[in-house]
């Protein structure tokens, strides 16, 4: 399981950050197209906004898109070398914030500070028990109408499936295994899946408004996006799941397209 420790060991030198991230965007033909046609379709009915709170940044990837959409923007990583790197990266940029924590903590954040918070492509390494914490403490830090969106596991749906699998020996389980369980973990939390995530919210007084199980890579549902809000807000409304197993398709699509309309100097960003 991915733990907070497990985490904070990979992601401050046990990974190589030689290309800051963009390489996970490789299917969609590079991070603009990426952003432009997979992320912000996604949130950009809460864009722009006055402050933006994000989760695990990374390098900063995502942070160079949002950084335009807002008037300060919040990064909080468990991650020095992210946090190091984020600095260097922005430096130019005084409308920025940057927060080392625990893996838990979002105590250096204002209440009701926050207009969207937004974390993609690494709470998807995220227990239930940070989910909880996260979603916890921003109850209080979203302002009024504030709006969160999440990535993160939905790989607990396959939880009793993946658990036998792994009791069979490795030289079996291609023999006895159907092809499309034989999936890779991407290091996925299994005690997240959409159902959890939207009790949490509940359990918070958050409303869960949306959400969208897709297969990452993969054949089977694996990852999901979760957009929550405060249940006073005026953006609460009754949860809406949606199954996309047409995920990878349509990065397919979308790196096709970009070879052919984006030019190598917007690619490069």
């Amino acid at each position: 399981m991915p733990t907070v420790d497990a985490n904070k060991r990979l992601w401050d030198g046990g990974y190589n950050w030689g290309r800051g991230g963009d390489e996970w965007s490789d299917p969609w033909g590079g991070t603009v197209p990426q952003w432009r046609f997979l992320i912000l379709p996604r949130i950009q009915s809460f864009l722009p906004a006055d402050t933006i709170l994000e989760i695990a940044p990374g390098f900063g990837r995502w942070t160079s898109f949002l950084s335009g959409c807002c008037n300060r923007l919040e990064m909080v990583d468990l991650s020095e070398a992210c946090i190091a790197a984020c600095k260097e990266r922005f430096q130019g940029l005084r409308t920025m914030g940057y927060h080392v924590n625990d893996g838990y903590s979002l105590g250096m954040i204002g209440d009701r500070s926050i207009d969207f918070a937004f974390s993609f492509d690494s709470l998807v390494h995220a227990e239930a028990d940070v989910l909880d914490s996260y979603l916890g403490q921003l109850a209080m830090k979203l302002k009024p109408d504030g709006v969160g969106f999440f990535h993160h596991s939905a790989m607990g749906i396959h939880r009793e499936e993946l658990d036998a699998i792994e009791r069979i020996p490795n030289q079996l389980r291609s023999a006895v295994v159907q092809p499309r369980w034989l999936i890779r973990n991407h290091m996925r939390a299994r005690n997240v899946s959409p159902a959890v995530f939207e009790e949490l919210c509940s359990k918070h007084s958050l409303q869960c408004i949306g959400q969208e199980v897709v297969n990452w890579r993969e054949s089977v549902l694996t990852d999901c996006f979760s957009t929550f809000t405060l249940r006073s807000s005026s953006w609460a409304r009754e949860n809406r799941v949606i199954e996309n197993l047409e995920f990878m398709r349509d990065a397919e699509r979308i790196k096709q397209l970009a070879s052919l309309y984006m030019h190598k100097k917007v690619l490069e960003g």
